[in-house]
């Protein structure tokens, strides 16, 4: 009785999970199998809300781009357990949300502090934020999290999502999820003939920053799964670019 107790104490554990924390990555589905789960999904059904919120940019030669640089390449397809009977799959894409120009690139900024034409032009082209997707177990897009990055004084044009480096339940926090994701300077862009994904170093963005996001997950009085970025617990702009790094602050922190 007490091996049983034991091995049941060392399950949760490996899992993540506590009274506290009860999303948990689901160990009967391998990241291969929720993989194949999400591409299996219908692309209408996966594009629907890019298409319905992402900012098309026309070019000068009349050319449109509809949704940016998708340069998520990382493995991000993962299935979740949620209050211990629902089953989820996560999927994080990147996408052009606005055409808003950078601060820099106003009239009213000073001629010795604004960027010139073409950076402003490339800084509003290569924007792009990451957005966790969250689909059912029967292929439904459920819900959508855009991960704001807000705009640091150390960035000269946008925060550019990159690429997302770990997903992984936040196990301190009840019902968290942590997404370590890396950005850059918007007017950055690839040299001719390179790739420009996180699987090419050598098109990597140079600087590349890392910050860690807390998404929390919660139902409405309706069942319907709602999904919220908290920034109260690790700060809206942190450095934090390790899923250990991020407990140790929310432990620091006492968040809960």
């Amino acid at each position: 009785m007490k091996f049983v107790a034991h091995f049941f104490f060392c399950l949760l554990l490996l899992n993540g999970s506590s009274v506290q924390a009860q999303l948990i990555l689901e160990k009967s589905v391998s990241p291969r199998q929720a993989e194949q789960y999400v591409r299996s999904i219908p692309l209408d059904e996966r594009n629907a809300y890019v298409q319905n919120h992402g900012a098309p940019y026309v070019y000068e030669e009349g050319a449109v781009s509809q949704t940016g640089l998708t340069a998520v390449t990382s493995q991000t397809e993962y299935a979740w357990r949620f209050k211990e009977h629902d089953i989820f799959y996560s999927y994080v894409k990147a996408f052009r949300t606005d055409l808003i120009p950078p601060p820099r690139c106003s009239p009213d900024v000073l001629p010795d502090q604004a960027l010139d034409y073409y950076e402003c032009r490339s800084a509003v082209r290569a924007f792009v934020q990451c957005h966790l997707f969250v689909f059912d177990v029967n292929r439904k897009l459920i819900a959508v999290q855009p991960l704001k990055i807000p705009q640091p004084d150390y960035i000269e044009a946008k925060p550019s999502c990159f690429d997302v480096h770990a997903m992984a339940p936040a196990q301190v926090v009840k019902d968290g999820m942590l997404i370590v994701a890396s950005y850059y300077d918007s007017r950055w862009t690839c040299n001719a003939g390179q790739y420009c994904a996180s699987n090419n170093p050598a098109a990597f963005p140079d600087p590349l920053y890392k910050t860690t996001f807390l998404v929390r997950f919660d139902k409405d009085a309706e069942g319907k799964l709602v999904l919220s970025q908290d920034d109260s617990c690790l700060g809206s702009l942190n450095n934090y670019a390790t899923i250990a790094s991020a407990r140790k602050a929310l432990r620091k922190a006492g968040c809960k």
